[in-house]
């Protein structure tokens, strides 16, 4: 039998893709034939909109009996998010590398225990090539460096045509659309990365059509 696995998608900032993040493993996962629930706690909903989207096109996306959980926390501080973050096994960090939010996202991760600190991934997202969000992933990689708890993964480019019309809610999964190579391996890269972590089984053989 499949282990147990909770995800928290989560972070002390609103607005910097934890939604996206969170539905994009929901379908990677069911992509790969493996179920999950995916519950969200956020207050803005929009990821249980997404899913009530999707149920009225005709495909199921969270199963309340599935072994892998992944939580769309709300986007600030609180017992809430704490409830959540504390019984992790992976704890998802999305982040926009510009200064004001890596201010934000920098203290929230050095107030955590360290043992919660083990178990964050930053996740960037929304990237461009620009000076501000080079220097801005150097600085957080330092930090990470320093700690010696934590890891920066790869992330997601700024496509306003592709993942913000994703949370529209579709028939079809995500990956089982045509995507330009770039989406296909950028989302390929980071979700491989992210399965790994979980010790989940990804046969890239078999997944759903």
């Amino acid at each position: 039998m499949e282990a147990y696995t909770n995800i928290s998608v989560t972070g002390d900032k609103g607005g910097v893709g934890k939604s996206t993040i969170a539905c994009l493993l929901a379908e990677w996962f069911n992509y790969h034939n493996h179920k999950i629930k995916l519950v969200d706690a956020d207050p803005n909903q929009t990821t249980k909109t997404w899913l009530e989207k999707c149920e009225e096109a005709g495909r199921a996306i969270s199963f309340p009996t599935s072994n892998i959980t992944i939580v769309d926390t709300a986007g600030t501080s609180g017992s809430s998010l704490i409830k959540y973050i504390k019984d992790s096994d992976l704890i998802l960090v999305p982040f926009q590398p510009h200064v004001s939010d890596l201010e934000i996202v920098v203290g929230w991760f050095l107030s955590l225990n360290q043992l919660l600190q083990e178990k964050v991934k930053f996740i960037p997202n929304r990237l461009s090539n620009t000076k501000e969000q080079r220097d801005g992933l150097a600085e957080l990689q330092n930090i990470i460096d320093n700690e010696g708890r934590g890891e920066l993964l790869s992330g997601l480019s700024n496509r306003p045509a592709v993942y913000p019309p994703f949370l529209n809610g579709s028939k079809i999964n995500f990956f089982n659309n045509n995507l330009d190579e770039k989406v296909k391996d950028e989302t390929t890269r980071l979700f491989t990365s992210i399965t790994s972590k979980t010790g989940v089984m990804i046969n890239e053989t078999e997944s759903c059509e």
